[in-house]
């Protein structure tokens, strides 16, 4: 692969990383609320999943969901579920005003729950296996060989770290704004609204 090809890659890989998706939603709201420590630190959870969903497009369960409609439709649906569970897990969260200087303890189940979250979302994503299935055969060549395809892996990993990294310390300027009671409970539904609504776009086109 010639340097300009895996420039291009990388491109690609942080446009869609950048694009605000259940997993930057997550990471912004662990950044405001307990610091972008706690945020980068479960974010590898989400990293964890990306890599097993990259290996299983690596050995074809992307061209198995791309021709297998029902079990697509059924992989949806579960991530679907899973992100108006984790909705409403936020609505029934109770409210605590967060301080400006102080960073809030981590939540029930502590730095453990943030991740296995942070992982639950990545893994509940069925398209992200069909994007590396679509990816990758885009810059690896017939006789590129598994070594290619780590690498490349590894460099959309380097690159989700880096881009999430920066909205996670970005993130840390709003707090300012949450130092409220009232403030909290707002963005604690908005974000609880957010999840709720990816998961409806997630069952949209099931539904039509």
């Amino acid at each position: 692969m010639i340097f300009a090809t895996f420039v291009a890659f990388v491109l690609i890989s942080a446009a869609q990383v950048a694009t605000p998706g259940p997993s930057t939603v997550f990471l912004l709201n662990n950044a405001i609320m307990y610091g972008p420590r706690r945020a980068i630190l479960a974010l590898s959870g989400d990293l964890a999943a990306i890599v097993i969903l990259a290996s299983l497009s690596a050995v074809g369960v992307g061209a198995l969901l791309a021709t297998n409609a029902a079990l697509f439709t059924a992989l949806r649906l579960g991530g679907a579920l899973y992100l108006f569970w984790l909705g409403a897990q936020y609505f029934r969260a109770p409210t605590v005003a967060a301080d400006r200087d102080d960073i809030r303890p981590s939540p029930e189940g502590g730095g453990l729950g943030l991740w296995l979250q942070s992982f639950g979302i990545g893994i509940s994503n069925p398209k992200a296996v069909l994007f590396f299935a679509a990816l990758f055969p885009q810059f690896i060549p017939a006789d590129g060989g598994y070594g290619l395809l780590v690498a490349l892996v590894v460099a959309f990993v380097a690159t989700k770290l880096v881009v999430l990294s920066c909205y996670a310390l970005a993130a840390r300027q709003l707090r300012g704004l949450f130092s409220g009671k009232a403030n909290v409970e707002l963005g604690r539904r908005l974000t609880g609204t957010v999840f709720v609504l990816f998961g409806c776009l997630m069952v949209w086109p099931i539904l039509t």
